[in-house]
């Protein structure tokens, strides 16, 4: 087997997954188990996945805080954003989640019929401050600083006293096999929350936040219910999504 051949295969077991085992591999592909270490390390110096002892695993997303995020300007996630805005109904009760691509969701809100939206979000709650189709309800709770919302026990009480026909999250990393994940581990508490509350589980991502993983699990693939991405996402990664029955969207270009 030439080395491309056994490089696709080993991201695609690690896709399948979510981590690879050096001994393992050496058996699937009948090399050695050098060439195998051989393989990881040229992977991992390539930024495909992450090499540990014994194997590999998923790239880890890289981590920036959001409130040092939310002023930059990204034609991508507005695109995406874009692209969810027809999952939103006439008389819904909504949720939108923190993060840019939901701030961009916010900005461009249907004006043209009445809904509600909740936000755990400061910043997506101004946004909607003058739209008067908009029934306007923000959480309350303990403010995360790094994450720009409200977080915790008080929060996750409140949502669970609401019931959404859909939620709309922001995507830090979606892996097919280790699920929607985030590096907070009271982020992920109340994002686990949202879904259990919610109809309708719409995530928005772009190709960078697919096929990584963080370190605290929100849920497994099969609670998502649609993933709004772009064309550059891998196609792999979203037939593995879609087998778990995710239902893919693709923003314009």
């Amino acid at each position: 087997m030439l080395q491309q051949e056994r490089h696709e295969k080993i991201l695609d077991l690690i896709s399948q997954s979510g981590r690879v085992y050096a001994a393992e591999l050496s058996q699937t592909l009948q090399v050695s188990e050098d060439t195998i270490r051989r393989d990881l390390k040229l992977l991992d110096d390539l930024k495909k996945l992450r090499r540990v002892h014994g194997g590999a695993l998923p790239l880890q997303q890289e981590f920036q805080e959001y409130r040092d995020r939310q002023d930059e300007i990204d034609p991508l996630k507005k695109r995406v954003a874009l692209a969810a805005i027809p999952f939103i109904k006439e008389k819904q009760t909504i949720l939108i989640d923190s993060g840019t691509t939901c701030l961009q969701l916010a900005m461009n809100l249907p004006t043209h019929f009445n809904f509600t939206v909740v936000t755990p979000s400061p910043l997506v709650a101004t946004k909607l401050m003058h739209h008067n189709n908009i029934e306007l309800i923000l959480l309350g709770g303990r403010v995360s600083k790094s994450a720009v919302m409200v977080l915790g026990a008080t929060t996750n009480a409140m949502l669970r006293k609401i019931h959404f026909d859909a939620c709309f999250l922001g995507v830090y990393a979606l892996h097919p096999s280790q699920g929607l994940t985030i590096n907070h581990l009271d982020e992920a508490e109340t994002l686990n929350t949202i879904i259990e509350q919610s109809e309708l589980v719409v995530v928005l991502g772009s190709a960078f936040k697919l096929g990584k993983v963080g370190t605290h699990k929100v849920c497994n693939s099969n609670k998502l219910d649609v993933l709004v991405t772009d064309a550059n996402s891998d196609a792999k990664v979203l037939s593995l999504l879609q087998e778990k029955g995710v239902k893919i969207a693709i923003c314009a270009d």
